[in-house]
């Protein structure tokens, strides 16, 4: 009897993810499609975790890596996906529509995380980012703007990334995940570093580094709220992905070069993030400066360029998702109740206990305070800046903590100030997305064992490469 790997369960559930949108589109059957994708995306990463317990290491077809690094993240997704597609069917009136273009975002997410080659990064950032666009404007024709600019970015970041790889073909002809050989001569060290300056500008503009990041603040205000945290919980996430495949394994010989690149441009993504999110008025907005300030926080262990410090990236990647999702989830469900400001918010504890404690608690995270997993990510990274010699990065990165401090905190005090009588109950999918969410901050904030290990295990697949 011929025995099928387990690991083809995964595409078959993405195959069967993208025939239940096909269906789901021309039946306009909301419930079985919401029913049958979830049930998709919970076997998916069942059979993720299985695969990582048993230390699972295949190539498949020559182009599909399974390891310890591209399973983490096929969880991460997976999981991830599935709380944004719980908010997607609670509160978008096409979801029926959309729940195709979901699955193909979905299949460039695990073809960037199992990728082999960096072709398959450049087609499935590709498939990330069309679809993305697409979903914005199911949306209403007041989403154009952001739709444009999404796409705009996206479609810069792709043509840039095309001449990265070109410039990189000489020395990798096949364009495989392997490293390149430093070159002997001044002419093919100068066509490296130009392919890593257009990888780096390319990334820029995927991971919402400075100076590649005006728009997305507009982005993440003008699209649905739903999209919007699976731009900055998965999209943001899935770029960084492809950024440490091809940095910590093609480019890894020049981690010198790149290094402090990326040193500079996390100081400038911190202080960008933080000091923009002081001024705004729109909570969504604010959340979209914190999650540009995040990125900033993730580079600070790519930076390092050691395996503790690429350890530390991912855990915070981990962390970051879930913190960002839960609280547009909340953001989510109070605009559908016309609250939007800050002054909108005020006395919201009163009106929504659940609302604002877990937004207190999902924001703490992000600022690092203990016992959160944000706070254990943020030790992670700036004790990996530390080991590496970075000690400003680390300090830089301390004060920035501190700054968020301050925005945090006035959402907060908005929140818990002003008692209001009028009572809001909370709608049951943002309360399941936002209490998964809210525990795992907890769980893994406390005992943070089994993402440290998970973590380093990524780490040490990259750098075993």
């Amino acid at each position: 009897m011929l025995e099928i790997p387990i690991y083809y369960i995964i595409f078959a559930s993405i195959g069967a993810l993208i025939i239940n949108g096909i269906i789901c589109t021309f039946t306009n059957n909301r419930k079985w499609g919401a029913i049958i994708s979830t049930a998709l995306f919970l076997a998916i990463a069942v059979i993720s975790v299985s695969l990582m317990e048993s230390g699972g290491n295949a190539l498949v077809f020559s182009i599909i890596h399974l390891y310890p690094f591209s399973l983490l993240f096929v969880l991460l997704f997976s999981i991830t996906m599935l709380l944004v597609n719980i908010l997607a069917f609670a509160y978008s009136k096409d979801y029926s529509k959309i729940l195709l273009l979901f699955s193909f975002s979905f299949t460039g997410l695990v073809i960037i995380a199992t990728a082999n080659s960096a072709i398959s990064i450049f087609l499935g950032l590709e498939l990330v980012s069309v679809p993305s666009a697409l979903m914005m404007l199911f949306d209403g024709k007041h989403r154009i703007e952001a739709a444009i600019k999404f796409f705009i970015l996206s479609s810069v970041s792709i043509a840039i990334f095309s001449f990265a790889l070109a410039l990189l073909l000489p020395f990798n002809p096949q364009l495989g995940l392997s490293a390149v050989t430093q070159s002997a001569n001044i002419t093919g060290i100068s066509l490296l570093l130009l392919s890593i300056v257009f990888f780096i500008v390319a990334f820029g503009f995927d991971t919402a580094l400075f100076p590649f990041n005006l728009w997305v603040p507009d982005v993440y205000e003008g699209s649905p709220t739903y999209i919007t945290a699976m731009l900055a919980g998965i999209n943001k996430k899935a770029a960084f992905a492809g950024l440490i495949e091809i940095f910590f394994i093609i480019l890894m010989p020049y981690a010198p070069a790149f290094s402090s690149v990326f040193a500079v441009l996390a100081i400038f993504t911190m202080f960008f993030g933080n000091i923009l999110a002081l001024v705004q008025t729109s909570v969504k907005r604010i959340f979209a400066y914190s999650s540009i300030s995040q990125a900033g926080y993730i580079l600070v262990g790519i930076a390092a360029a050691t395996e503790f410090g690429l350890q530390a990236s991912i855990f915070y990647i981990v962390a970051h998702s879930f913190m960002i999702i839960g609280a547009f989830a909340v953001v989510l469900w109070l605009e559908s109740k016309s609250i939007r400001t800050l002054d909108e918010y005020n006395g919201l504890s009163s009106r929504s206990k659940f609302a604002a404690v877990s937004l207190t608690i999902l924001m703490l995270s992000m600022a690092g305070i203990p016992p959160l997993m944000g706070f254990t990510g943020k030790l992670l990274l700036f004790s990996s800046a530390l080991s590496a010699n970075l000690a400003l990065l680390a300090v830089i990165g301390i004060i920035n903590s501190f700054i968020s401090i301050y925005y945090y905190a006035k959402v907060i005090n908005a929140m818990y100030s002003r008692k209001k009588v009028s009572q809001l109950r909370i709608d049951p999918y943002i309360a399941t997305v936002v209490v998964i969410c809210v525990i795992l901050v907890i769980a893994f904030g406390v005992f943070p064992q089994p993402i440290l290990a998970a973590s380093a295990n990524a780490a040490k697949s990259i750098f075993g490469i």
